[in-house]
């Protein structure tokens, strides 16, 4: 299996971005999260990592997946995406597996059929 490393500067901007989109200051994100300023910053700044508690509790604060936190940030993308994918499938029966990859897949070809009439 390969290894997943994560770009904690592209994570720290990614949680940076989305703070200063919600209009969030430091303080005002302390007071929803009650994560200290000094970690946020540190966390913003890609000079602390983040722990998977804080990384949950800023997602939920900014009302985004932590995915959404992630996927830049993650070194090797592809393992990545199998990855995130290999745990939205766990503890699905064989045929919940099957009802959404087959969803996943006419999907895809609405999208590709969307894309070329642009």
């Amino acid at each position: 299996m390969k290894t997943i490393a994560i770009d904690y500067v592209l994570l720290g901007k990614n949680i940076r971005k989305c703070r200063t989109d919600k209009h969030l200051s430091y303080k005002e994100f302390h007071r929803l999260s009650n994560i200290s300023i000094k970690t946020l910053r540190n966390i913003e700044t890609g000079n602390s990592k983040v722990s998977i508690s804080n990384l949950i509790i800023i997602s939920n604060t900014l009302n985004v997946s932590v995915d959404y936190l992630l996927i830049d940030s993650l070194k090797n993308k592809s393992g990545a995406i199998h990855f995130m994918l290999g745990h939205a499938f766990e503890g699905l029966t064989k045929e919940e597996r099957n009802v959404l990859t087959e969803t996943g897949h006419m999907l895809k070809k609405q999208i590709i059929k969307f894309e070329a009439a642009n």
